[in-house]
């Protein structure tokens, strides 16, 4: 006769107390312990606060003569001061309720018949409602583990909230520095800490999306606390430091360096020293020093520095560019709610930047930003489809945020002065001749170093930097037209394919030299 040994209340008690052990220790202990417990009982099963709203179930689904008993008897559990109570609605169906104690909770007490604040401490019971709810001794055994599993959750959850509110605050404050308001800048950045250094140098750290909060941590150690590090709002596989500018020891790395070494994989562009009032330019420096650090072995780069053209024009520069903007910085809408002009300008200078991805930067819907935008065209005259036009807004917008003691140009230098006023007037700011050495420059690498590739880069231009119709038109496939304009990101050492990028320079330094020299300038540089 086959006799199997039939475990004993005791044994099979003792492995229920493991099991749940085991699974109070997973991420999701809760659910998991609640799931198991349905299972164990064939009961529905809850945790539910003391009003009655279900915080955590073993299943979504329940009918509301199941909350009805659970409020019934938390009723009872409240008037009476009880921590335990069963109810019952049939011979088929009743309801076991028992406190939750969460550690760290202060224990009530009960006085005169009434439940006094945190005589349930965490506000939690659990729940048990079915056929025979207490046939097993589980429920009581897993309210403990069900406490300590609910405390890790709540501090996982308040560890998160605490971090997304601290990144939201860094970014707030990358935010403030790139519009130039440093003050509150400064101010919040004082109860944040870090303080801000200022000069500084903007890194870009490109890395996994899932490694972002490790390369926060090795910035961190490798920058002594003298960096402001925020997740990017625009790429999710980017971090952006800002780091004090202050000259390290002469047998120290470079910060760039020194991240790219402690961690695999990742990519480090980074910009000059400069002011705190010049982030914006510092972050596009960056960026452009990153496309070039993807194709070096080393995988970093610091950006090669050269006059900026919102300099060069000078004087002559800033009475184009007000002019141009006047509609615009002028502005006061008809209605208070609309946006006004300082938001309107916001808007612009962050789309040309970052394009489409201007969403994700500003926190506004994409009808918002396209709405902005129509308004801005409407006001300018201008169509932001075109890429010369993007070119002449981002020029103007350039030189409106310079100190207006930069207008004398650049340093040493008296502006020259302008031709006929007959003569339209971006086009007379092309002609300066401090302009025309500014475009070759920036044109240079490709004469002298890869010169199969100016038909590439005109074409590009000229196709309002599509893709598609630049593929088109030198008659090779997308992924052609794309390897070619990679190349010209490592011979020009910009950014290129992804925004921000060195289009409306480029177009600016290539129409100079159409109007100057019918696009064939001359190679004695």
């Amino acid at each position: 006769m086959d006799v199997r040994a039939v475990p004993s209340p005791d044994s099979r008690r003792a492995a229920d107390i493991l099991t749940m052990y085991r699974l109070a220790g997973k991420a999701d202990g809760v659910q998991a312990l609640l799931r198991w417990l349905a299972r164990r009982t064939g009961c529905w099963v809850g945790l539910v606060d003391l009003a009655g709203g279900v915080e955590e179930a073993s299943s979504r689904r329940y009918d509301s003569d199941v909350m009805a008993l659970v409020a019934d008897g938390l009723r009872v559990m409240r008037e009476r001061g009880l921590r335990t109570f069963v109810v019952g609605e049939s011979p088929g169906r009743s309801g076991a309720l028992l406190a939750v104690d969460i550690p760290g909770d202060q224990p009530g007490s009960v006085q005169s018949g009434t439940v006094q604040s945190g005589s349930v401490p965490s506000g939690l019971v659990l729940a048990v409602v079915g056929p025979d709810p207490l046939g097993t001794a589980a429920p009581a055994d897993a309210g403990p583990l069900l406490g300590v599993s609910w405390s890790a959750k709540e501090t996982e959850r308040t560890r998160r909230r605490v971090e997304v509110a601290d990144a939201r605050g860094r970014e707030a404050v990358l935010h403030l520095l790139m519009s130039g308001n440093l003050t509150t800048a400064h101010q919040i950045a004082g109860v944040l800490a870090p303080r801000l250094y200022d000069p500084a140098r903007f890194h870009v750290v490109e890395c996994g999306v899932d490694r972002r909060a490790e390369t926060i941590r090795i910035c961190a150690e490798l920058t002594g606390g003298r960096a402001w590090i925020v997740r990017c709002p625009v790429y999710s596989d980017h971090v952006l430091v800002v780091a004090s500018a202050t000259p390290a020891p002469a047998d120290a790395r470079p910060l760039e360096a020194a991240l790219a070494a402690e961690i695999e994989g990742c990519v480090v562009g980074a910009g000059d020293a400069l002011a705190l009032r010049d982030t914006a330019v510092g972050y596009e420096q960056a960026f452009h020093a990153l496309a070039v650090a993807r194709g070096r072995a080393e995988r970093w780069a610091r950006f090669d520095a050269a006059l900026g053209l919102p300099v060069v024009v000078g004087r002559q520069g800033r009475v184009w560019a007000d002019h141009l903007l006047g509609p615009l910085t002028s502005y006061v809408p008809a209605r208070g709610t609309d946006p006004d002009s300082r938001t309107l300008t916001d808007t612009v200078r962050s789309w040309l930047a970052f394009s489409s991805a201007a969403t994700r930067y500003l926190k506004i819907h994409r009808n918002t930003l396209a709405s902005r935008l129509r308004r801005v065209e409407e006001l300018l005259g201008l169509d932001l489809q075109l890429v010369g036009d993007q070119a002449k807004l981002d020029l103007a917008l350039r030189i409106a945020a310079l100190p207006r003691g930069t207008d004398h140009g650049p340093v040493g230098m008296a502006g020259p002065a302008l031709p006929a006023p007959a003569e339209d007037p971006f086009e007379a700011l092309l002609r300066l001749p401090a302009v025309r050495q500014w475009a070759l420059t920036q044109l240079r690498p490709v004469y002298e170093d890869a010169p199969a590739l100016e038909t590439t880069l005109r074409t590009w231009l000229r196709n309002d930097t599509r893709l598609s119709t630049t593929a088109q038109a030198l008659g090779v496939s997308v992924t052609g037209a794309r390897k070619r304009i990679t190349r010209l990101e490592q011979v020009l050492r910009r950014s290129l394919l992804r925004v921000p990028n060195a289009r409306h320079d480029l177009w600016l330094a290539v129409e100079v030299l159409e109007v100057l020299d019918g696009g064939r300038p001359d190679r004695n540089f």
